[in-house]
This record gives C-alpha cells, structure tokens and sequence, in this order.
C-alpha cells in the first residue's frame, strides 16, 4: 500500500480523517494526497430563475477558501509525522463531487472519507459515500463521524461469507491485515449456508491468510433476531476490535434500500474505522 488519497470536502470531520489518513500512510510508508473539490452550485429547477454569473463565481470563491484551509490543515498534519504527500484541489463542473474523487481514486490503493453524515449539503451530496465505493474500484476506509484515530488497525474484525464481496474485501485489506496483531473472521449463521460454509466455516480462508503471515481466528457468531449489520458491531464491540472489514452490497442496494442489509446498516451506525470494499 504505497498511495492513499483521502477525500476531505467533510469539513466538519476534515481534522480527524486526516488524522487517521496520516497515521495510516506514516504506518504504510505511503504517498498521501489530500483532495478537496470545488463543486459548482446546486439550483433547484423549481426555482425558475437564471442566476447571474456574479453569484456563481462568489459561491466558488467561498468554497476554495475553505479548501485553502483544508489544505494548510492537511499539510500541517501530514509534515508533523514525516509523511511524504501533495495536495490536489480540483473544480466540478456540476454540484456533485463524486466524479472527481472517484477519477484520482483510481490511482491509488486505498481511499479514506469521512462516514457519511446522512446529509446533503453544499459540499457533499447525500449517495458520496455509496458512488465512491461501488463506482472507484477501490477499497474505502470511512473514520466514523465521533472520536480521534491516529491509532488504529490492532485489532481487526473482518465480516465473512466467503461470497465475492467479501473475498474482494479480505485480499484489499491484506496490507492492512498484515501488520495487525489481531485478527478474527466473523462468519454470522454460517450455519444458515452449509454448502457454503462446509464443515469449518472460514478454516479454508484462515491458512490461506497464514501463508501471508496473518495469524486470524474464526468466529461463528450467531445472529438470533439481529440484523447482519448490527451482529458484526456488536461482535466489534465485544471484542476489542478498533477497525472492521467487509464487503460492501451483496444485494442490490434497491433490495438494501427497501429491507435494510448490513452494509447500510453498518455505513450509518460504525464505531471503528470501516474499510468497504464491492
């Protein structure tokens, strides 16, 4: 894991993303950038007017000088640790600014957010979070929106089903995994898919794990009247983990969206750093 890019437009939680980004890079020995999009100015049709060019251009020179601070945070964060990194800001075209994340995210190993705040505003539209994870092509790491973590990734928790999402996660995660002291493979009612699971659930996943010098645990955790979702944190919880694994939407996300599913489940409620991977 040699390039992280992480995503900071979340000004609210601009300081500890960075934070946890820095800590993660200075661990990797990784290149950091630091990204903030300019996004153009969101007008509702309903309004039926024109605005003039005056207003646009003043909305876009507010939102770069909060990028300005952003970016004199960020290097400050990053020089304090001996972090090698630069700094990107880019201009939408539109008031979205998933496109442009999702373009630089392509080129690095792993991409940082902040957890969604559930909230539209000027800066952040409301599907960021679910684009960048379905649409990147890389794993993300989202630092939950309460909390300071410029120490983490001890004590991991991977979900595991052994489906596709979930295989994509583990082997995105392998760097991470790797320096981690602890880490356990929570397969919730594996009992549920025998053909699946076989007779050791997540025994196969384990050594292969060992061949990568990753010492994981299985645990078979039992879900009772619980949502997937709210086992694996509660199962976070009663461990000691400080980060989980998982693959993200192994249903549709309509499917997700109408009966709830545990990576909307877990994109809401997180308590650790959360690395997504689809």
């Amino acid at each position: 894991m040699k390039t992280i890019l992480v995503s900071l437009n979340d000004l609210d939680r601009a300081p500890a993303t960075a934070t946890a980004a820095v800590a993660l890079a200075k661990a990797h020995d990784a290149h950091l950038i630091g990204q903030f999009v300019v996004p153009g100015l969101r007008v509702y049709p309903v309004v039926g007017i024109q605005l003039p060019p005056e207003v646009l251009t003043r909305h876009r020179r507010r939102i770069a000088a909060q990028g300005r601070e952003v970016e004199e945070m960020f290097h400050k964060a990053r020089a304090a640790e001996g972090v090698r990194g630069e700094w990107l800001q880019t201009d939408s075209a539109s008031p979205l600014i998933a496109d442009d994340v999702i373009a630089h995210a392509r080129r690095a190993d792993l991409v940082i957010a902040a957890q969604p705040s559930g909230r539209e505003d000027a800066l952040i539209e409301r599907d960021f979070a679910e684009r960048l994870v379905l649409e990147s092509g890389r794993p993300v790491l989202f630092i939950p929106r309460a909390g300071e973590y410029g120490d983490f990734g001890h004590r991991v928790v991977v979900g595991w089903n052994a489906r596709r999402e979930a295989t994509r996660a583990v082997h995105d995660a392998l760097p991470l995994l790797a320096v981690a002291r602890e880490v356990r493979l929570a397969w919730v009612d594996p009992q549920e898919e025998p053909e699946i699971a076989g007779d050791l659930a997540g025994a196969e996943l384990a050594g292969a794990l060992a061949r990568h010098g990753v010492n994981a645990v299985v645990d078979t955790v039992v879900s009772g009247s619980l949502e997937a979702g709210e086992v694996l944190l509660n199962h976070v919880a009663d461990s000691g983990a400080d980060m989980l694994v998982m693959g993200a939407w192994g249903h549709s996300r309509l499917r997700e969206y109408v009966f709830g599913g545990a990576t909307a489940h877990v994109m809401r409620h997180m308590t650790v750093p959360t690395l997504f991977s689809h």
